[in-house]
């Protein structure tokens, strides 16, 4: 197939598309414009970001506006729905796979702004919005707003972003600014990508399409209408998905089920292909799938629990529900399924040409966000133990 046939397909398939209202239409369009992810996946690897090409189809298919409240013209997709919108992307690329979560939580952060500033900063809902809080920049109080100085790291989506956030800590005349708990003060604030310098320092083993470089800004004024509390308190009666600040995290465990599933399909393509397959291929095969059955099971009954009760009116998720190791627990099955299905296909997975080569580096990037660190194990302990009956 010729350029010119992949952009009448491409343009065919967006064509195709429903309007994103509701999560269910998002989730319709993600799957119909998977074989776009696919072509364009090895090209984004290379380039170490979204093509454009696949910027705009994920634009298009309404996955940058799953954070968005209904309030606000958005589908409001619950982290059950946006789980498995990472999940699905994750199946064909993790690194593009990571662009949809990280970018896909731009509602999450806008719903903090005033209407004023909304209308200002959203004029439509397609912006996608990147952005790190660590490490903090400084924030210095001034007339309507701050000069904020700061270089933040791992800004996923960057490159392809309409604005970025970076988390910096307040301080007035030289003195931090601390709130009635005592701690210190911490804002998001935003900044248009062309405000930002960005740093050419992502050059990684795996989940290259993420695009996750570095950005500083230097002494930029930022209103006081562009900034929410980055540790704001938990609000009740909010709309659902603005209740927490930890909600936006909960869809990257899709990414651990996605890389999964593609190991699995992998293994069984591998199997397929042969004349015979011996009694230690099937068993190796049938461990891969049912780990990939409880990774997808423990992850899915998490995020539903905590959908109940968010869109329940003046629901809360407590501790309990929050503090889940379900992320890493996906990952370390996600390590086991590969090195069963590794030994399935054989030496093939040493190859570049081979799917599951990026697939490895890939989970080895995974393995690095907080979210799936076996370190999130010590809150559910510490919870578990103040929690469970004496």
């Amino acid at each position: 197939m010729n350029m010119t046939e992949i952009g009448g397909a491409h343009d065919a398939i967006l064509a195709s598309l429903s309007d994103p209202v509701d999560g269910a239409a998002v989730l319709s369009n993600v799957e119909a414009i998977l074989p776009i992810v696919r072509a364009e996946a090895d090209e984004s690897s290379r380039l170490a970001r979204l093509t454009d090409t696949l910027n705009a189809a994920f634009m298009r298919a309404g996955i940058y506006r799953a954070g968005f409240s209904k309030t606000r013209g958005g589908p409001e997709m619950s982290l059950e729905q946006q789980t498995k919108m990472v999940e699905l992307v994750a199946c064909v690329d993790g690194g593009c796979a990571w662009n949809v979560a990280v970018l896909a939580a731009t509602g999450f952060y806008a719903g903090r702004l005033g209407d004023e500033a909304f209308a200002a900063l959203y004029p439509h809902l397609d912006m996608p919005t990147a952005g790190s809080f660590h490490p903090r920049g400084r924030a210095d109080v001034t007339q309507g707003g701050y000069r904020v100085t700061g270089t933040w790291r791992f800004g996923s989506g960057i490159h392809s972003a309409r604005y970025v956030l970076g988390g910096a800590e307040v301080f007035d005349g030289g003195q931090p600014v601390l709130k009635p708990d005592g701690s210190h003060l911490v804002l998001g604030c935003w900044f248009r990508t062309q405000d930002v310098e960005i740093l050419d320092d992502w050059h990684v083993v795996g989940l290259s399409a993420s695009g996750s470089s570095g950005y500083r800004v230097t002494d930029h004024f930022v209103p006081n209408s562009y900034t929410f509390d980055r540790y704001y308190t938990p609000k009740p009666n909010a709309e659902p998905l603005v209740k927490l600040v930890e909600l936006p995290f909960y869809s990257m465990a899709g990414i651990a089920i996605g890389l999964s599933q593609h190991t699995v399909d992998l293994a069984t393509e591998s199997l397929r292909s042969r004349p015979q397959v011996g009694e230690r291929q099937y068993a190796l095969l049938g461990e891969a799938q049912s780990l990939l059955r409880a990774a997808r099971a423990v992850v899915y009954a998490g995020v539903r629990r905590i959908d109940e009760i968010l869109f329940n009116e003046g629901g809360i998720p407590s501790p309990q529900d929050m503090a889940r190791g379900d992320a890493p627990v996906a990952t370390e099955l996600a390590r086991r399924i590969v090195d069963l299905c590794a030994e399935i296909v054989g030496s093939r997975v040493v190859y570049n040409a081979y799917p599951m080569e990026r697939i490895m580096r890939d989970l080895v990037g995974l393995s690095a966000h907080a979210s799936t660190w076996r370190s999130r194990f010590i809150d559910v302990g510490r919870i578990y133990l103040e929690k469970a009956p004496k």
